[in-house]
């Protein structure tokens, strides 16, 4: 089981930043519709496209790093064990896919008119089965989101990421990556504008509330793993040791500080802040900036995590048969 755990690739990474924004994404869209959706309509119809496609190109991530892709389409032979998170994980983006698309496409106005007279046969009908759709794709997403961090933490014989502070890292990256990604789709479609001051300091002050939580978690994170983290075994404590300083002070350290920290979290809430004091859409366009950069600190997050955890295992089982 631990050489199939080491054997994971950049596909699994892939999935899991994919899986993790497209659960944000769709998280944080249905939350701004359930308060304001006919005056977002087009940023809330995109945002869900768009956690459609991470979930969908996250599922051909996956299914490229295994064996025999074209078998694994069969996913009730490929995913049969439902003990393994990997397959709980496959099946729960499945069923993200199909709701996913089915509220995007009774939130899109020009693909909900392909069913027109439905509607007016049955009057309010549609606005029931989004309502449904958007509470059972807002369960699925917050399952996607935890579990891109569950993952990691079931895998046997990685010391690294073998802490409970690993899936709620996850939760509150994804959440940050997909407001921010709502944001920017509410500026490029407009409907920021029609948003009072009072509101967008909210919005801002939202954003900067998840940033501080996902940076104390990461903090939380990595003081424990520098001490050992939770290992029993001395090769266990020592591999954790060496993850965590892979990321602070070796070979990792350069993408760590600059794409993850300065990038991913201090450049957004620096933009964050520095809304609260801008007018008009100044104060929009400058949140919309924190949101590539937060996607691409999220996406190297999972990146970093996953190489450095699998890198410095093999430390600990070399030392592990030594002693």
């Amino acid at each position: 089981m631990i050489e199939l755990q080491t054997a994971w690739g950049w596909q699994v990474a892939l999935y899991l930043f994919l899986g993790g924004l497209g659960a944000g994404t769709f998280i944080a869209a249905t939350l701004l519709g359930f308060v304001r959706r006919k005056r977002h309509r087009r940023a809330l119809a995109a945002s869900y496209w768009i956690a459609v496609a991470c979930i969908a190109a996250g599922l051909l991530s996956l299914l490229s790093e295994v064996v025999h892709p074209g078998r694994a389409l069969l996913m009730w032979q490929s995913f049969s064990h439902l003990a393994s998170w990997m397959a709980l994980g496959a099946w729960a983006a499945l069923a993200a896919l199909v709701v996913f698309s089915v509220t995007a496409f009774l939130t899109t106005r020009n693909t909900s008119e392909l069913l027109s007279g439905v509607w007016e046969e049955h009057p309010g009908l549609r606005k029931r089965l989004r309502t449904v759709f958007s509470l059972v794709g807002l369960v699925l997403a917050f399952f996607m989101a935890l579990y891109t961090g569950m993952l990691l933490k079931a895998a046997p014989g990685i010391p690294f990421w073998n802490s409970w502070l690993l899936p709620c890292l996850f939760v509150a990256s994804a959440l940050g990556a997909g407001l921010n990604v709502v944001a920017s789709l509410a500026v490029l479609t407009g409907s920021a504008r029609k948003v009072s001051r009072t509101r967008r300091r909210l919005f801002a002050g939202i954003v900067i509330g998840v940033v501080a939580v996902e940076s104390a978690l990461l903090f939380f994170y990595l003081a424990n793993m520098l001490q050992g983290g939770s290992g029993a075994q001395p090769s266990q404590q020592f591999a954790a040791q060496v993850s965590a300083e892979l990321l602070l002070s070796g070979s990792c350290s350069l993408p760590f500080w600059g794409l993850v920290i300065a990038g991913g979290l201090v450049a957004p809430l620096i933009l964050s802040v520095l809304s609260l004091f801008l007018r008009g859409r100044a104060g929009w366009r400058i949140l919309a900036i924190g949101t590539m950069l937060t996607v691409v600190g999220d996406c190297a997050l999972r990146f970093l995590f996953l190489h450095v955890g699998m890198g410095a295992d093999y430390i600990g089982q070399a030392l592990l048969l030594i002693l």
